[in-house]
């Protein structure tokens, strides 16, 4: 009986100790189409530094997107005052030209990890920029860019 009790208790513990979304903030484009010039900009309020974090996106597009590749600069400013900048390719045709992802019915969606374990250095507002790095000064076929950050 001990033992039953044991193991509900540490699986009851497990369990509260998941991933938490701290944040989950779409992005929607206006008939279907992203301007070049329209950066997105995501704010969170990170109150622990001890902790892990996943940030993610979700790329919700449809199917005359004429690319294989959404192409995003990734820049994250860090309440300490550092600044990380990444190029990212995120991949939505396979080598076949079939499209990656979710689909229901001409909609498509797409889940992307940006950083995993990521530890912010301080406590404070951080900033997250996502810049579009397609060729086109707009761009048909996206609904809209999500981002997730995740406490581990």
């Amino acid at each position: 009986m001990k033992k039953i009790g044991l193991f509900l208790l540490l699986a009851a513990f497990l369990v509260s100790c998941g991933s938490k979304t701290i944040m989950n903030q779409q992005k929607s484009f206006k008939d279907k189409k992203w301007d070049r010039n329209q950066v997105l900009t995501y704010a969170i309020n990170i109150t622990d530094t001890a902790a892990r974090y996943d940030i993610s996106t979700t790329i919700k597009y449809f199917d005359h997107f004429p690319f294989d590749k959404v192409l995003l600069t990734f820049v994250l400013d860090d309440p300490s005052g550092e600044k990380r900048t990444s190029e990212l390719d995120l991949l939505i045709r396979n080598n076949e030209g079939r499209f990656l992802g979710t689909k229901s019915g001409d909609t498509i969606i797409k889940k992307f990890t940006i950083r995993n374990n990521y530890r912010f250095k301080a406590i404070g507002l951080t900033k997250i920029t996502l810049i579009n790095r397609l060729p086109y000064p707009v761009t048909d076929g996206l609904g809209g860019i999500s981002l997730t950050v995740k406490k581990r």
